[in-house]
């Protein structure tokens, strides 16, 4: 009886401090945005030096070689990894049928970026970019030692490690390329060096760390399941890709490399927010909604904690590019980006709308639907593609940047069909959002007027540093005297993610 009691106590002992589900999903959600916070603050620094080395043709090329790889690994890639994520009980059967499904598929990758660079090369009207592809096409076979392993992380909550090794990763990348622009002649290949090398690194570090390796397992009634969500996966990533890229294949295809490479860095310094912060924290959601995913409430309140954390991080940080965009790329990259101001202020605030529908594939996968996000995403391509082409023909830059702008509209009709999906709509989803956009519009006003004052009297870093300081002070006050229900709800969040009491 003693023994009894004994092992009760233990288990109580142990549910009392052990973390739970929504401990774990905070801190894998604050280990995102540290982790994207620090890729942002690395990438931005060494592109202060790499935009004055490099020219705008330079970043085009690299981005048009980019854009031709990352085609052929939407074409190519079977999303299977969502099934495993998606799957209450894994086992090695399952992992090791996804794990060679995917070495075949990365390695139809490869092949198929070497034998069709030259296609990239007539569209985009540019020979270089064939041998840029060839070599850019070697990321395939640096991504298959963690194609599984990443995975595992994923669905046992354990972005800590991902975030470290990518955050490492990011680090060395930026380095070199910075060293190679200084120390050789190298141009736009200074890009694409350090990149491969910083994917095999991280790829080879997430396998060795999960302890997991492959056997010569392959399951045909497993490989029907993953291939369910693979094959949707595809349609999805497939269109997806387009309606998100179309503006760089446009733009490359009708104004050259040149304007590619400012375009570039309008879309590209906005949405780091996005890519660092929305998205790795939807990484967060999604595994964690699967687990709650016959609970309808939790779902739903799970994806406006998550898109809640995210408002309150980026868009601070979008409302201060959109005031202060010609003095910051003024500062940090020269006169001669100044073209990609008006551009990058429009899509501030596409990133910012973005950021609120960006996890709603989560809850498509985690209700068992992802047939849906294929459908969507075929109508958003299309919708995308139109107005890309017609605005940008007519307008160039701004046109393609408003193009995007109304791109964004469908998402809320597919926002509306995902909360149904949870018995609820996307009106109580924005009203539950309303406070922390609301603190970041007044905050972003007063900037606004506090820019107008002050332009003029103090210029370049001051103004900016200035400046920042009084929308940081106007923002805080805002909501703690304003918002205070807001101020609480973060205070509460904080002590539950800090805190192994339930």
């Amino acid at each position: 009886m003693a023994e009894q009691h004994t092992k009760k106590a233990h288990r109580k002992d142990h549910k009392n401090t052990s973390p739970s589900l929504g401990q774990l999903a905070g801190r894998s959600a604050l280990w995102q945005i540290a982790g994207g916070g620090w890729q942002t603050i690395v990438r931005l620094g060494a592109s202060t030096i790499l935009a004055r080395k490099l020219d705008p043709e330079d970043f085009g090329l690299f981005g048009m070689a980019l854009l031709m790889s990352q085609m052929i690994m939407v074409l190519t890639n079977l999303g299977m990894g969502t099934g495993i994520v998606a799957k209450k009980d894994i086992d090695e059967k399952d992992l090791n049928t996804c794990f060679w499904s995917m070495v075949g598929v990365r390695a139809l990758m490869f092949a198929l970026a070497e034998t069709t660079a030259p296609i990239a090369a007539v569209y985009f009207k540019e020979p270089r970019i064939t041998a840029i592809v060839r070599v850019v096409g070697f990321n395939f076979l640096f991504t298959i030692p963690g194609v599984v392993s990443n995975t595992i992380l994923i669905k046992e909550l354990k972005f800590k490690y991902l975030v470290i090794i990518r955050g490492i990763s990011t680090l060395f990348e930026s380095t070199l390329a910075v060293i190679l622009v200084l120390a050789t002649n190298l141009a736009y290949w200074a890009l694409v060096y350090p990149m491969l090398l910083a994917t095999l690194f991280a790829e080879c570090a997430i396998f060795f760390i999960t302890g997991w390796r492959p056997k010569l397992i392959f399951d045909k009634e497993r490989f029907r399941y993953l291939w369910r969500y693979g094959i949707n996966g595809l349609v999805f990533s497939v269109f997806n890709y387009l309606s998100q890229n179309l503006d760089y294949y446009i733009v490359g295809r009708l104004l050259g490399a040149s304007a590619l490479g400012f375009y570039e860095f309008s879309y590209r310094i906005p949405h780091l927010v996005i890519d660092r912060i929305s998205r790795p924290v939807g990484g967060v959601v999604f595994p964690t909604l699967a687990k709650v995913q016959d609970n309808n409430e939790l779902i739903v309140k799970g994806y406006v904690t998550a898109v809640k954390s995210v408002i309150l991080i980026s868009y601070p940080l979008l409302g201060f590019l959109l005031v202060m965009a010609h003095p910051v790329v003024s500062l940090l990259w020269g006169e001669r980006w100044l073209p990609i101001v008006n551009p990058l202020q429009i899509l501030s605030v596409v990133a910012a709308l973005r950021c609120i529908f960006q996890p709603l594939g989560s809850i498509y996968y985690a209700k068992q639907r992802p047939e849906l996000p294929a459908i969507f995403s075929i109508i958003r391509t299309f919708f995308t593609g139109i107005l890309v082409w017609f605005l940008g023909y007519y307008w160039g830059l701004i046109g393609v940047a408003y193009a995007m702008l109304l791109s964004v509209l469908p998402t809320f009709i597919f926002g509306n069909i995902a909360f149904s999906l949870c018995e609820t709509s996307i009106y109580r989803v924005l009203k539950d959002l309303a406070d922390p956009i609301c603190v970041t519009g007044l905050a972003t006003i007063f900037l606004f007027l506090s820019n107008l004052f002050f332009h003029g009297i103090v210029e370049g870093i001051k103004l900016i540093l200035l400046n920042g300081l009084l929308y940081c002070i106007i923002y805080f006050t805002i909501m703690y005297f304003l918002f205070k229900g807001l101020f609480k709800e973060i205070q509460t969040n904080a002590v539950i993610i800090f805190s192994f009491r339930r």
